[in-house]
């Protein structure tokens, strides 16, 4: 039975959740060197407010804590689509869910069955697909079985094809989307990255994240197409 390749992005936010980000806060403290009271009252007030957005801000790498902003998709050769959380949260996944059930059911037999599923992207095996497993969990939302099979599967299993393991499997080796492309003479990123995606978010420039979601599922696929044959 023939393979259906998806290729995926999700952009992702911080925390906002103030019960979470008070807890985040009591952790907040100075570095071990300032111990007198003065000096650790002086800090917190000097530093304490930007340490704390700091540590808020690596929630968007922690599906725990986390939120999805978009997630963008192409089945093999087709358009690209995108979901995102204009709306709320679950809204996007589980559009993007439902995307994939519709995609791959075929009739068979006077029944239905689905085609089997491989997922690509870059980085989705350390980054996309657990933070997405985690969120689901959190949001009660089942993923449809070819997803959740990639979620549940090792890095190297054949239903997950990572552009940035296909280059290099060596963790000293790995490569940022963008380094690829350019070496690959794909267009890259430009002047708009993905440390960029929360500041566009919450300042209203949310068809800007929606537009670089979708253009990376396009570099994702270019990248796949000249990695096959090597």
């Amino acid at each position: 039975m023939n393979m259906t390749i998806l290729y995926w992005d999700a952009e992702t936010l911080p925390c906002n959740d103030e019960s979470v980000i008070a807890e985040i806060a009591k952790t907040i403290t100075p570095p071990g060197n300032i111990k007198l009271a003065d000096s650790i009252a002086k800090w917190h007030a000097e530093n304490g407010a930007q340490a704390l957005a700091d540590a808020v801000a690596k929630t968007s790498f922690d599906g725990l804590f986390g939120r999805i902003a978009c997630i963008a998709w192409a089945f093999d050769d087709g358009e690209i689509h995108c979901t995102s959380a204009t709306e709320t949260e679950v809204d996007a996944i589980k559009t993007f869910y439902a995307a994939i059930e519709t995609a791959i059911e075929i009739d068979y037999r006077g029944g239905s069955t689905s085609t089997p599923l491989q997922l690509c992207g870059h980085n989705i095996a350390g980054f996309d697909l657990p933070f997405l497993k985690a969120r689901s969990i959190i949001l009660g939302i089942k993923p449809p079985p070819g997803l959740l099979r990639a979620m549940k599967a090792k890095p190297w299993d054949d239903c997950i094809l990572d552009t940035m393991l296909m280059w290099s499997p060596e963790r000293d080796m790995r490569v940022s989307m963008d380094k690829l492309c350019k070496a690959l003479g794909i267009s890259g990123k430009g002047d708009f990255d993905g440390s960029m995606v929360a500041n566009e978010w919450e300042n209203g420039s949310k068809e800007k994240v929606i537009s670089y979601c979708c253009d990376d599922v396009e570099r994702t696929r270019n990248i796949y197409n000249r990695l096959i044959w090597a």
